[in-house]
């Protein structure tokens, strides 16, 4: 009898040691998802810089268990469309790819730098960290682009400048050109910051590529223009994003029923004479117009933003 109860004792702690070897990952993944990180995964309401965009690229979701690829930039977009400063996640159990997939992200800063393209400037990120391990949990942070005090300097100023420049008897065209035109006359392309593009202490103290720097220090890159140029965007309640390629952005905007092109850095030429001068070329055009413009500098990957064809 007792060498039946050591048998059967034995046989049940094999069984739990090969269930335990099995199943480790399942069990380990269940507590960390429904114990450890359950408060990491609360939603959390948008603050008040949400957009609403249709568009096709990418797709607010209210689903945080990706099973693709999609799913995962659909999370992240929605995670800074709402304007959170971090977000855990766990990935489906199905989905096989989802480290590989979340890494690849990670060691993209150009595809990531693509989501600032299609949130409010103020829910832009400076960086964005994104930590992954194997049992599928994705814990992404995101440190801003904008700190309160610079948005509230840049509230104040649009607030002003758009008392000044526009009102209501104006058509939807001569806003958008009103801010266009403010923009350039009080901006100067910064020369010296496009040579020092990888100075973090250059860009930190000028600000040139936000809006911040544009209204503050009336100096910008494209990033600045196109920040700017949106922030008046959003103000007038038109649909727009911003478009970029690997050296250059610039501004989308639907308006009339169709998505137009605008471009306040190459409107804002930097001329041997020093001169401020002030253009339209790229004001209000189709993508047809923009690539017959220049098929250099402003293409972009048409399948990122579809709407810009």
């Amino acid at each position: 009898m007792k060498q039946m109860k050591k048998f059967l004792y034995t046989v049940i702690v094999f069984v739990l040691v090969i269930c335990i070897f099995l199943y480790s990952k399942p069990i380990a993944r269940f507590f960390m998802e429904n114990f450890i990180y359950k408060n990491d995964m609360v939603i959390k309401a948008a603050n008040q810089y949400k957009k609403s965009l249709d568009i096709s690229y990418l797709k607010e979701t209210t689903d945080f268990k990706p099973n693709s690829r999609q799913d995962l930039l659909n999370i992240i977009y929605t995670i800074l469309n709402n304007g959170w400063s971090e977000f855990t996640f766990f990935c489906d159990e199905n989905y096989d790819t989802c480290f590989e997939d979340a890494k690849s992200l990670t060691e993209n800063p150009e595809e990531l730098s693509n989501f600032n393209n299609f949130v409010h400037p103020y829910n832009s990120f400076n960086h964005l960290y994104i930590d992954i391990n194997n049992f599928g949990k994705i814990h992404v942070e995101v440190e801003k682009t904008y700190t309160e005090e610079q948005i509230t300097f840049i509230e104040n100023e649009i607030d002003t400048i758009y008392q000044e420049i526009i009102n209501d008897q104006m058509t939807i065209e001569q806003k958008i050109r009103a801010a266009h035109d403010y923009i350039i006359n009080n901006t100067i392309y910064d020369s010296e910051g496009a040579e020092n593009l990888n100075n973090e202490d250059y860009k930190n103290q000028k600000s040139t590529h936000t809006a911040y720097g544009t209204l503050k220090h009336h100096i910008a890159l494209c990033g600045g223009y196109s920040d700017t140029m949106a922030l008046f965007l959003n103000r007038l309640g038109l649909p727009n994003y911003k478009i970029s390629n690997s050296e250059h952005v610039w501004n989308l905007v639907y308006v009339n029923d169709a998505w137009k092109h605008i471009d306040l850095t190459w409107d804002d030429p930097v001329v041997n004479t020093h001169q401020n001068i002030l253009l339209d070329h790229y004001f209000l055009i189709s993508g047809t117009e923009l690539l017959q413009k220049d098929p250099i500098h402003h293409t972009f990957d048409q399948t990122i933003y579809k709407e810009g064809i």
